[in-house]
């Protein structure tokens, strides 16, 4: 396995979360990726990925994708050497990349050719490289070019924060705060993101949950005898959550398990696998119609 992560170049940190070189076969043919208050943009440069819809059904993706902040799961099938170079974004982070408002990318997967401008030029510039740090370059190379004159938009930004440290926030304190309308503060918040603040902050609260959970699971692993699962009731309520229910109804809306399911993955798994779990066939309610 090789994976190299590169330090956020400077002038990138408020659109950049991480810079990222993998090669590594798969774990398993199969992977549900759970959602995550992030934006990706990929360039494969190995063989094709497909997608798989809620009916079972699989597309291709191209060698240069985009994906947006997801709302729910997503099923892909993995190549049998996973080689790829990519960025994580910020919300905020989405227009150094493209002009498309963030509500054509976000929920969605889809060719970054058509929506990244320079896209295929990029590709062509990667199939070339063998090196993890020569990957790397180029894709840095490609991003620094685009924040010569990149400003996130204040006013979300400051919103996220907000949102991030609080959650069930009000949108009219966020307006309020940031010396706008309740309606401009959601229409900007959604021609940047692509989600309204309050899909946003239930995201990003369930991706913080699990990092719980995982440093927890992690702890636990590093103990002699069997991992034990997590105390949710104590998870729920350093995240936010209201109680036990508000957690499993937030892991069967955003990952498909219950809880009780989810540590069992992840026990057999390791915390490595706490956003992308790896599975041996697509889950039953995407067979059913296949």
């Amino acid at each position: 396995m090789i994976y190299e992560e590169r330090a956020i170049p400077a002038g990138l940190e408020q659109a950049v979360s991480r810079l990222w070189f993998l090669e590594a076969p798969r774990e398993r043919r199969y992977e549900k990726i759970l959602p995550l208050p992030f934006v990706h943009f990929i360039v494969n440069l190995s063989d094709p990925y497909a997608l798989y819809d809620r009916d079972g059904r699989g597309t291709v993706v191209s060698a240069a994708f985009l994906s947006g902040i997801q709302t729910e799961y997503l099923v892909i099938e993995s190549p049998p050497i996973i080689r790829h170079v990519g960025v994580e974004l910020r919300p905020e982070g989405l227009s150094i990349l493209t002009r498309t408002p963030g509500a054509q990318v976000a929920r969605r997967v889809q060719d970054a050719t058509a929506v990244v401008p320079g896209s295929d030029r990029l590709v062509a510039a990667l199939r070339g490289e063998a090196s993890a740090e020569a990957a790397l370059n180029v894709l840095q190379d490609f991003l620094v070019e685009r924040a010569v004159d990149w400003r996130p938009d204040e006013v979300v930004r400051h919103a996220l924060a907000s949102l991030r440290e609080e959650p069930e926030r009000l949108i009219g304190d966020l307006a309020r705060a940031a010396g706008v309308s309740h309606r401009t503060l959601i229409s900007r918040f959604r021609s940047v993101t692509g989600l309204t603040p309050k899909e946003y902050a239930q995201v990003d609260r369930f991706h913080r949950f699990l990092g719980a959970a995982i440093a927890d699971a992690a702890a636990e692993e590093a103990a002699p005898g069997p991992v034990a699962a997590p105390d949710w009731t104590a998870l729920a309520g350093a995240s936010a959550y209201y109680d036990q229910p508000h957690v499993i109804r937030a892991f069967r809306r955003f990952c498909g398990w219950t809880p009780t399911e989810y540590h069992r993955r992840i026990a057999e798994f390791g915390p490595d696998a706490a956003y992308f779990v790896p599975l041996d066939e697509i889950p039953d309610s995407a067979q059913a119609r296949s």
